[in-house]
Order: structure tokens, then sequence, then C-alpha cells
């Protein structure tokens, strides 16, 4: 090929890179510019609980003063489903400590094993669980209770563990609902155990005087005890 025709095919082809690269600066530079993205905002989680509405277990408790039973057919004497405050719904809460007698016998192993621990039979142990319940409904309807809470969650279940303390006499200091239903023969010692807020007893000092209430409560005969054959 002649030089001539060489750069002459040498100098389109540059003439054609130069178009090419002039077009490409053009689009860009016509481009919108895009706009900063907004910042999203966290949703808020109410201390305490998840973003899906259940509750995480706080390393203290929380104390509701003006809590109010709410009377359920699931209604046990050591489980109870209550209203602790205007602001919050209804929860159900079981007694830390104590294990009461079931009312019914949907739990008919847990019957079972209550009946061989106080000496009596399974319906016996049905009977005075209603029993049980029938007191501590009428309890908490007549007297002003504390619920306290640290939101610890019955495995498995939508229940949280807490603290009853029921003011008995005015001007007196509250009773733990626990000791009222050992005292009463209702319940034994049992469960998941705490350390007690605000209150200057042990944990080993306060479960020795459950065992002692419950010591009295055999030798007195009193609740399910009367029917025992231990």
């Amino acid at each position: 090929m002649p030089l001539r025709d060489t750069l002459l095919n040498l100098a389109i082809t540059c003439v054609l890179v130069l178009i090419v690269v002039l077009v490409a600066i053009l689009l860009k530079e016509s481009r919108p510019v895009p706009v900063a993205a907004l910042p999203v905002g966290v949703a808020q989680v109410p201390a305490g609980q998840t973003a899906d509405g259940a509750r995480v277990a706080l390393p203290e408790f929380k104390v509701f003063p003006k809590a109010r039973l709410i009377e359920s057919r699931t209604n046990e004497a050591d489980t109870l489903r209550i209203k602790v405050s205007d602001t919050e719904d209804e929860h159900v809460f079981v007694l830390y400590f104590v294990d009461a007698l079931d009312a019914s016998t949907t739990h008919p192993q847990r019957v079972q094993e209550q009946g061989r621990y106080f000496g009596v039979s399974s319906q016996r142990v049905v009977e005075e669980g209603q029993r049980a319940v029938a007191y501590v409904t009428q309890l908490l309807k007549q007297h002003a209770f504390t619920v306290m809470t640290r939101w610890e969650e019955v495995p498995g279940l939508s229940r949280y563990y807490a603290l009853i303390l029921v003011e008995i006499h005015p001007g007196r200091p509250p009773v733990y609902l626990a000791d009222l239903l050992v005292q009463k023969g209702y319940a034994r010692v049992a469960g998941v155990t705490t350390s007690l807020p605000a209150d200057s007893r042990s944990l080993n000092d306060y479960a020795l005087e459950l065992q002692q209430l419950r010591q009295q409560a055999q030798r007195d005969k009193a609740g399910v005890w009367a029917a025992s054959n231990l």
C-alpha cells in the first residue's frame, strides 16, 4: 500500500477515535447528578422490648404498684393474668419460688407429681387447686398489690416470672403472695428463684423461711395437707 494511503487511513482512524471520545464526554456531562440518599431513621424500640414486641429480661426489677387482676378461666393460683398499668397490655405472670396446686387436669403428669409430693390423690390436688384459685382471686380483688418483674420469660410460653406483694393490712409491710400460698397449704416450694429487690434477706434466707412455712402448714394440716397421708 502506498505511503500516502497509509497515512490517510491513520488520520481517518484518529479522527474517528477522537469523535468517539468527545461523544462519550458529552453523554457523561449530560446525565443528571444523582441525588444524595436521605438518611433513614432507625425505628425506636421501647426499653426492655424487641422490634417484634417481645420483652427482653432486664437486669433490675420493674415495679408496678397499681396492678389489677384480670379474671380468666386460665388463671391458676400462681399463674395470673394481670394488667400492671393503664399504659401496659395484659400479661400473664408466673410466681417465682412456688408451684401451686393445679386447678385442672390439663397437665396430668404435673398433677400426679403434686399428688405424690403432698401425699394426696390427683382428684384432691385439683379440688384444692380450685380453692387456691378462688382464694387468690378474692385476695387480689380486695387488697392492693404490686407486681415486680424483670420480664424474664417462661421458656416456650408468652408468660413472665414475677414477684407479687399484697397489702394485707394497711400500714404494715406487704406480704409475698408466694408466702401466703405456701402458708395456706396451696403450694410447694419449687420453681425458678430470684434475688429479692429492696429486701434485706438473702436468697438462701428467704428460701429457708419458705421451707419453714411449708413445714408449719403441714403440721397445721392447712389446705391440701389436711388430706395428706404423709
